[in-house]
């Protein structure tokens, strides 16, 4: 994974660990407003769930995690020999399931977006993503990356995925303390979240006018948890 750290003007054992979306770049949340007290970690870039960071001086952490990078927090999560400090977890958009008929991204529509991803298709993607084209900023900043790293990115979740047994309650997920949907996303069918969250045992809220960035609509990070 790569990552970026923000750090806060005075040392914080505080810190937001924040799990990106697919194909995601750290623009996706630089508009809201981090608290004086905490750090923030960005973390994004699947092909490889690897994180060359030291989390130990951090006594708290509040992780949020959107879309596909829910997917991504579970899988960090079980890699560590000890359980992180936890204040919170919150889910945006996602599930630990992103290849699934029922608990995600429906299997059929996962392999044609994985198989005919192009410079073509790239940008309708990216309007259906972010909710047309209310958040044109965010356009420029997902070019930085190129498409074949993205979807070597997206298929290395699905070589995952694909094989993996699927039960609700996931027993290896982090202990998610809240998950937020939007009722208009148009990547993973907020049905399929819902259905998702119920088996966890989570709360859910239901955002009736939020698209599948639902972080647009926030402007501080607090606002995601409270």
């Amino acid at each position: 994974m790569q990552y970026q750290l923000y750090s806060s003007p005075t040392p914080a054992d505080r810190l937001i660990l924040y799990f990106n979306g697919w194909a995601m770049t750290p623009e996706a949340v630089e508009h809201l407003i981090r608290p004086e007290d905490y750090d923030l970690l960005i973390v994004w870039d699947y092909r490889s769930l690897d994180l060359d960071f030291d989390l130990s001086a951090y006594k708290a952490i509040s992780l949020v995690a959107w879309s596909m990078g829910v997917w991504a927090a579970d899988r960090f999560a079980l890699s560590l020999a000890e359980a992180l400090p936890l204040e919170r977890a919150v889910a945006i958009c996602g599930t630990g399931y992103p290849v699934d008929d029922a608990w995600g991204i429906p299997q059929a529509v996962f392999e044609g977006t994985m198989n005919g991803l192009s410079e073509a298709n790239r940008v309708r993607f990216n309007r259906r993503m972010c909710g047309g084209k209310t958040y044109r900023h965010l356009f420029e900043a997902l070019a930085k990356r190129s498409t074949d790293e993205i979807k070597a990115e997206l298929e290395a979740v699905y070589r995952h995925e694909v094989s993996a047994e699927r039960s609700l309650p996931k027993a290896d997920a982090l202990r998610w303390s809240l998950a937020l949907i939007g009722q208009e996303d148009r990547i993973i069918p907020a049905d399929n979240q819902l259905a998702y969250w119920r088996g966890q045992g989570v709360e859910s809220r239901m955002d009736t006018n939020a698209a599948h960035y639902l972080l647009g609509g926030a402007t501080t990070w607090e606002e995601l948890w409270a």
